[in-house]
């Protein structure tokens, strides 16, 4: 029995690895640098002290910077309520701390934007999973209401988070 596949729609058909269209069509071959400190190498994206001045490989432009580029976040967060109000240093500290330490795993993984306003502050990324992590880390820290919106394509994620 052949049943169609959930985000290809095709019959038959695997899933793809990957749909991110920042991506590098059949990947990058051997090693490669950008100019925000990215490097790819062994088949992954990693961070490299740039003081020596040599560089191994070609230089591109990463993923996450064609996206912050191109102002497309592959996450949005949302937070909103009277406790935000009350504790947006903590949060915004929050928010940062947890920024930086995904970084260390993953490079592709940047806050883009934070934006304050009077509904609430909004944070974009260059990562699925980084949105999916500060609000969880928010909601950790102070509980609140917090949900997960996906749409069919890959990407972007919405998190919202309120208290």
């Amino acid at each position: 029995m052949v049943t169609a596949n959930r985000r290809t729609g095709e019959k038959g058909q695997r899933t793809p690895r990957s749909m991110d269209v920042y991506q590098e069509k059949g990947g990058v071959k051997g090693s490669a640098y950008c100019s925000c400190g990215a490097v790819f190498s062994n088949k992954r994206w990693h961070h490299e002290d740039f003081a020596s001045g040599q560089h191994e490989g070609d230089e591109i432009v990463c993923p996450a910077c064609r996206r912050i580029a191109d102002h497309n976040p592959a996450g949005i967060v949302f937070m909103s309520g009277d406790f935000l109000a009350e504790h947006e240093s903590e949060i915004h500290n929050l928010i940062n701390n947890t920024a930086q330490g995904a970084a260390v795993k993953n490079p592709l993984g940047r806050v883009m934007d934070i934006s304050t306003d009077k509904d609430g502050i909004t944070v974009t990324t260059t990562d699925v999973k980084l949105a999916q992590k500060i609000g969880r880390d928010v909601y950790k820290a102070h509980g609140g209401q917090l949900h997960f919106i996906w749409s069919h394509a890959e990407a972007p994620v919405r998190v919202t988070w309120s208290r």
